[in-house]
């Protein structure tokens, strides 16, 4: 009889424990990552800033982490590099908020809905994000094995499943805020009904209708990868997911979702459903010309023939990124360091009333550089076209289905960076952590396949 076994037969009590630990762990951890589009759907429990019960969730995962996995211990080359990445991401960040503290009263006096007035719940608001971080090394350290993997993918698919079935049915209940609206008054390219979108996203989903668009741009991919190998069942969550985003009448969503699905295909050459979908969309914008589908024919025209960058952005460029790009070199600091988190919101444009009322500028690089500063963010571009070759590279070399959904994910990401997503955590590219974490296991696993043969 095995060493390991007491004389009834039965494994010892304390490996009983453990392993009740790990299972409720990871059940935690499944239910973290289900929970990511919903979090902001409940208020904070007794007033308490930032007592939430998806950070209170957060804070179990984390625990968890903490004290039954050695988070910092690297079992081969490639965790150890991945730690170090993180770790320097996360120190960016941590600086960035730090030096943000002292703008927390001039923050909330022009942003009082986004910023808290105290010092403490502003730090403490802003220090929520971080725990989208917990994915990445759960995964990286907990869940390494393909079919762990394919059980992550599952359970965002059904999380996304769910997000669509509530928003879908929500508008459909809600009809006139498709039916009725103005336009914004930047342009007659952005469609009508934004604000009634955009309230209407806040009241039931807690967040803007460009976060759930990015949410979409971030998952579709495994949806669609999931519809491919997995059977019919998975054709449903992705049709509704593209009715969703149809219904959410968002140009950027909808055009970087079928890029990113376009390039899944084409990378597994699908050629033939690729060729059904292309069709199957015409189809539907010949069906159903819509403000969304007025908008992309007409995109980057600014009166006549002419195009336009700041219309093709909806007025961006000439109302934010100029203006902030400007001011931002002009001061020594600014142009080196940055302003800290959030320091497109520190700008003195704002009294004059050039700015666009943003709380980000709406580009995940150029916010970087408000933040962080020139040197951070040519040290940033570096990692990012390193990053993107290795991932490419390690792609070719492991033919995977998911690895290539996965890269898709981040492709329609990085594409989102123009005008949405940022590099720092938050919740629009919450998504990445898990994703990238599993494309790095993906490769362990190769890396463990090679080594044994």
């Amino acid at each position: 009889m095995s060493a390991s076994l007491s004389h009834s037969g039965r494994a010892p009590y304390h490996l009983t424990m453990s392993h009740s630990v790990a299972r409720a762990g990871t059940f935690f951890f499944l239910l973290f990552v289900f929970m990511l589009p919903f979090q902001r759907m409940t208020d904070n429990l007794f007033g308490i800033q930032g007592l939430k019960p998806f950070n209170l969730l957060s804070a179990v995962v984390l625990a968890y982490v903490v004290f039954t996995t050695a988070p910092l211990h690297a079992t081969d080359e490639l965790e150890r590099t991945s730690i170090r990445l993180l770790l320097l991401y996360f120190a960016t960040f941590a600086i960035a908020l730090l030096r943000s503290i002292p703008n927390a009263p001039l923050l909330h006096s022009r942003f009082p809905d986004s910023f808290p007035e105290s010092y403490f719940d502003f730090l403490l608001s802003c220090i929520m994000p971080g725990f989208y971080l917990l994915p990445f090394l759960f995964i990286l350290k907990r869940m390494r094995s393909f079919q762990e993997l394919e059980r992550i993918t599952t359970v965002i698919c059904l999380s996304i499943l769910l997000l669509s079935i509530a928003f879908v049915a929500l508008v459909l209940m809600n009809p006139s805020v498709l039916l009725s609206g103005e336009r914004s008054g930047m342009d007659d390219l952005v469609p009508p009904n934004r604000d009634e979108m955009a309230k209407f996203c806040l009241t039931y989903f807690g967040v803007h209708y460009n976060t759930i668009g990015t949410i979409y741009i971030c998952t579709i991919p495994l949806l669609l990868y999931r519809a491919l190998t997995r059977g019919a069942f998975w054709i449903v969550p992705l049709g509704l997911a593209l009715v969703a985003i149809l219904l959410l009448q968002s140009r950027s969503a909808l055009v970087t979702v079928l890029a990113s699905c376009s390039l899944f295909l084409i990378l597994r050459r699908r050629f033939i459903i690729l060729v059904v979908g292309a069709a199957a969309a015409g189809l539907t914008s010949l069906l159903w010309i819509g403000p969304t589908v007025q908008a992309l024919l007409s995109v980057g025209l600014d009166g006549g023939s002419d195009v336009s960058a700041d219309a093709l952005f909806t007025g961006r460029v000439d109302s934010v990124w100029v203006p902030l790009l400007n001011e931002w070199t002009t001061d020594t600091g600014l142009f080196l360091f940055g302003a800290g988190r959030y320091g497109a919101g520190t700008s003195s444009l704002w009294e004059s009333g050039t700015l666009m009322p943003f709380t980000h500028a709406h580009n995940a690089i150029i916010n970087f550089y408000l933040d962080c500063g020139v040197i951070l963010t040519g040290v940033l571009l570096m990692f990012l076209m390193v990053g993107t070759a290795t991932a490419w590279r390690v792609g070719r070399r492991l033919n995977s289905d998911l690895y290539w959904a996965l890269f898709a994910c981040i492709f329609g990401c990085g594409v989102s960076m123009a005008t949405e997503c940022d590099i720092l955590p938050t919740i629009e590219n919450m998504y990445v952590f898990p994703i990238i974490a599993m494309m790095i296991n993906l490769a362990r696993l190769r890396n463990l396949d090679a080594y044994h043969r």
